[in-house]
């Protein structure tokens, strides 16, 4: 006698699901309230010029962009969660963890230094968590596949390629000559950003395109979640160079061309893996989900 087969979801309930959604909530209330200080107080960063438009460009995308798309997408997924809503909100999370380490470690004592440190920790936390609780094999049913996913996996790749490239360069050139990357950042705020961007932010696109790449049922959750949080940060980047402009910085500007066109070229990435659920997915052409009696 056969059994119905129990419905899939894309997210197994449970402890950690629960304490992913707590954390997010968290994550999201933090979001909001140190951007909003970080807009409205002006004397809250006590850093140099470049340093505190930074910020604030990064408090401007934070509260105006991420903490909405985030709250849209934790909505979402609590009412019938797909594809799309957990991966940007699993890609969102990563855009925190990834983000307040900045603030976190790159910054000088402020009022809201604490915050700063729990939207980090919570974003760390429910990241790896949200990550845990997701089924992987039905999560990649809703993301494209086929040539689409190809051209993104190759995208992916080469991000992770050109960062580590990029920086790894540098960081070999001055091992070699001991001359200090140039750049309106002082070589203590250019090291930390080699270093986030070479242990956390290369590794996670090039895994992601990779396994994308091989069809592999994470892949097309890492390669949608990894370039949902890219074009967030990416916007980051665009701001930041609008502000330091503001403030006089040389060389920065609200037209950067590299800034708009990669944050448009990950936002296409991910809308590519995700416009079109019905296409064939990717999961679908090398791995089948073995029924359940």
């Amino acid at each position: 006698m056969s059994v119905d087969r129990p419905p899939t979801t894309i997210l197994r309930a449970g402890p950690r699901l629960t304490t992913a959604w707590v954390l997010s909530a968290v994550v999201l209330a933090v979001m909001v309230l140190t951007s909003a200080i970080g807009l409205l107080a002006a004397n809250l960063y006590p850093e140099d010029t470049w340093a505190v438009a930074a910020l604030r460009g990064n408090d401007l995308v934070t509260l105006a962009l991420v903490a909405p798309a985030l709250a849209i997408a934790m909505v979402l997924s609590r009412r019938r969660p797909t594809s799309a809503s957990v991966l940007v909100w699993l890609g969102l999370l990563f855009y925190g963890a990834y983000n307040y380490a900045y603030y976190a470690f790159g910054t000088a004592f402020n009022d809201v230094f604490l915050l700063h440190v729990v939207a980090f920790s919570a974003s760390t936390a429910g990241l790896v968590l949200l990550a845990s609780s997701i089924d992987a094999d039905v999560a990649a049913s809703g993301v494209v596949g086929g040539t689409r996913a190809r051209v993104v996996a190759g995208f992916t790749t080469v991000v992770g390629l050109a960062l580590l490239g990029a920086w790894g360069t540098i960081s070999v050139r001055f091992a070699v000559t001991g001359d200090l990357p140039e750049n309106v950042m002082p070589p203590s705020a250019v090291h930390l950003v080699y270093a986030l961007d070479m242990g956390v932010l290369a590794p996670a696109f090039l895994i992601a395109g990779v396994m994308l790449w091989r069809r592999m049922p994470w892949g097309s959750v890492l390669a949608v979640a990894v370039n949902a949080s890219g074009a967030a940060y990416l916007a980051v980047l665009w701001a930041v160079g609008g502000f330091q402009a503001d403030a006089g910085i040389a060389g920065t500007s609200w037209l950067s061309p590299v800034a708009v066109g990669s944050t448009l070229a990950c936002l296409l990435a991910t809308l590519a893996l995700l416009v079109r659920p019905g296409d064939r997915p990717v999961a679908a052409q090398r791995h089948t989900t073995p029924a359940r009696a």
